[in-house]
């Protein structure tokens, strides 16, 4: 078995994965989002497939990304608000100009599945273990960050990557209600809690596009969620630039779920839906809001509503280790962080 890289998917090729889609009960839509961000690649971040064949057959499929150079101040906070270690990470990135390979679910996936499709189920470990021998072989990446399920472990560990804690996905089994309000008797706190606030806070959920003030609003909830983060993405700033270019919010492919305070978006969560699934793209919260309006917590009801509705089978609300969100989420899947590289420079800034 091999691998190789591409910056396109032809639809023959996406067939192959088919089954796949199937078996996750999922919809051609999943190519949607990484489509756009391989064509608005640049020569600082640059998105592509990797791809494993045995002999000449495409038999599994990796989405990601190069980073180069990678400035470390841009994923910590603890590195961007201290002045001394922003310095020491300022100097070292400068002169390492390090080239890190990542991947990720969240804005390269919606969410909705793992960041690896395979031909069959039975070659994943075969596939897995050639993706991995791949990344660790590449004397370009001085990094490789993988984000991903917990379920191939051992081989992970086999081909020399180590494991840090991360959070769990969490998500809604929607199959559960039949109404919001069997999810409210449950979270009877929660019901309680949503009563307050009155007629001033609304929640509405809509099919993009969004109008040119709605946006806006969305970019201030965006923009300070962003600056309270304790962890950003190794190209916060592209994705920032970039993301309200895309068809995230500019076409009918998504679904938002606003929450408003005296009729201006203060939160807002923006999904997918893919298949029987609803992955969230993207979220933010205007904190200058968030007082007692429960922001989060009409998001997460807005969404169950909706997918009740619509008859979804699962929502997915990204990587979360907020004890409070932990409580309204309860299904969660186990993932881990995955890293590697042959500095040792570079696996104890890491650390």
């Amino acid at each position: 078995m091999h691998c190789k890289t591409d910056t396109s998917l032809a639809q023959e090729e996406r067939t192959v994965f088919g089954s796949h889609l199937e078996h996750e009960t999922l919809s051609d839509s999943v190519w949607d989002l990484f489509d756009e961000w391989i064509a608005r690649s640049t020569p600082e971040v640059r998105f592509f497939y990797l791809k494993a064949y045995l002999n000449t057959e495409l038999v599994g499929l990796g989405l990601f990304l190069k980073v180069k150079p990678v400035d470390l101040r841009a994923s910590y906070s603890r590195l961007r608000n201290n002045a001394l270690l922003s310095k020491l990470a300022g100097g070292l990135s400068a002169l390492a100009s390090n080239c890190l390979y990542v991947s990720f679910r969240n804005l390269i996936t919606s969410n909705l599945t793992r960041p690896f499709f395979f031909r069959e189920p039975g070659m994943e470990g075969a596939i897995m273990q050639a993706f991995l021998a791949w990344l660790r072989d590449q004397t370009e990446a001085d990094m490789v960050t993988i984000i991903d399920t917990a379920t191939c472990d051992p081989i992970y560990e086999s081909e020399g990557f180590r494991k840090y804690a991360c959070p769990s996905e969490a998500y809604l089994d929607v199959t559960r209600y039949r109404d919001v309000s069997e999810y409210l008797a449950e979270h009877r706190s929660l019901r309680k809690n949503l009563r307050r606030g009155g007629g001033a806070v609304t929640t509405s959920v809509q099919r993009g596009p969004l109008s040119g003030a709605e946006v806006e609003q969305v970019r201030e909830c965006v923009e300070c969620s962003v600056e309270h983060s304790r962890v950003n993405t190794p190209c916060q700033k592209f994705f920032e630039e970039n993301i309200f270019e895309t068809e995230v919010f500019n076409s009918d492919k998504y679904i938002h779920v606003l929450v408003r305070v005296e009729g201006k978006i203060a939160g807002f969560h923006t999904f997918q839906v893919c298949g029987s699934h609803m992955g969230g793209v993207l979220g933010g919260f205007n904190r200058s809001y968030t007082r007692n309006n429960f922001l989060y917590e009409r998001v997460i009801l807005g969404s169950l509503d909706y997918a009740i509705t619509e008859g979804l089978a699962r929502v997915h609300y990204s990587l979360i280790d907020n004890h409070t969100k932990l409580r309204l989420v309860e299904s969660r899947q186990a993932c881990g962080l995955y890293f590697f590289s042959r500095n040792p420079l570079n696996r104890k800034v890491f650390q």
